[in-house]
């Protein structure tokens, strides 16, 4: 065994060790708390945004399950057909088809 006065150097060199890992262990909560704080921070923004965008998707795929489901309308109708001249639609006959009264 060591005598007295190197057993205290070893204690006093175990102690300055101890006192180096805890200065690192602070320094590595403290990182530790700033960036928890980063996180709760982004995640804050990200909430807001996601409750901005959401609505915004829901409204536009509920525009879009609507025009699914919507017959389109007509744009003009016409009583008259357009492309022959009346004239010579005059001297056609149209067939006549007898019916019951029922």
């Amino acid at each position: 065994m060591g005598t007295l006065r190197d057993l205290q150097y070893a204690l006093q060199e175990k102690i300055e060790e101890l006192r180096q890992r805890d200065a690192l262990i602070d320094e590595l909560e403290l990182e530790l708390d700033q960036k928890d704080e980063l996180i709760q921070k982004l995640q804050n923004e990200l909430d807001k945004y996601r409750s901005v965008i959401k609505p915004a998707t829901q409204q536009v795929h509920k525009q879009s399950v609507l025009q699914e489901h919507q017959r389109t309308k007509r744009q003009a109708i016409s009583a008259e057909p357009t492309a022959f001249d009346i004239h010579e639609l005059s001297h056609v006959t149209l067939p006549f088809y007898p019916k019951s009264p029922q």
